[in-house]
């Protein structure tokens, strides 16, 4: 892909990339410590970059990726599908979705292959394929996630607070 300004690759990003393309794509932003062993048990991974900015940076900034977890034969599960905000709408996580779904059906075809989709994003992985679970649902269970949204929920009460006390 390098038609549209970006060039996708093969490329797992490092702990500190991981942690900004996360955050700025309004993914909850993990720890470096985390991001290490999480990153090195990728199964595949890819990532974008501006072309103008492999041709004059020594390490140019990811603005999108996407991830593949898993046994690598039976049980699959694409994470990280991130985009930066300035490259949302150009087609990117489309790109990447393609990317992964073709290294999936070429390296593990027989492989049960899952993801949890925001009902925003929900319509683009139908795009490949992708079927809702029930009568099943997805559960989750992480310590780390949900003091995040406790933290940024405090946050933003405060924020209110101060708005309609500035306001009366």
């Amino acid at each position: 892909m390098s038609s549209s300004g970006y060039v996708l690759r093969s490329h797992t990003p490092s702990p500190q990339e991981y942690h900004d393309i996360r955050k700025a794509a309004g993914l909850t932003p993990p720890p470096l410590e985390a991001s290490i062993p999480a990153l090195a048990a990728s199964w595949i991974c890819f990532s974008a970059f501006e072309e103008s900015k492999l041709e004059t940076e020594e390490k140019p900034p990811v603005v999108a990726m996407g991830r593949v977890i898993g046994d690598g034969a039976l049980f699959l599960q694409i994470v990280d599908i991130a985009v930066h905000p300035d490259h949302q709408r150009k087609g990117l996580g489309k790109e990447i979705m393609r990317s992964l779904v073709e290294y999936i059906d070429k390296h593990a075809p027989d492989a049960y292959v899952s993801l949890v989709a925001d009902p925003k994003g929900q319509r683009l992985y139908r795009q490949y394929g992708f079927e809702d679970c029930a009568p099943s649902l997805g559960m989750w269970r992480s310590k780390r996630v949900k003091q995040y949204r406790a933290a940024k929920k405090a946050k933003e009460e405060e924020a209110a607070l101060l708005v309609e006390s500035g306001s009366s």
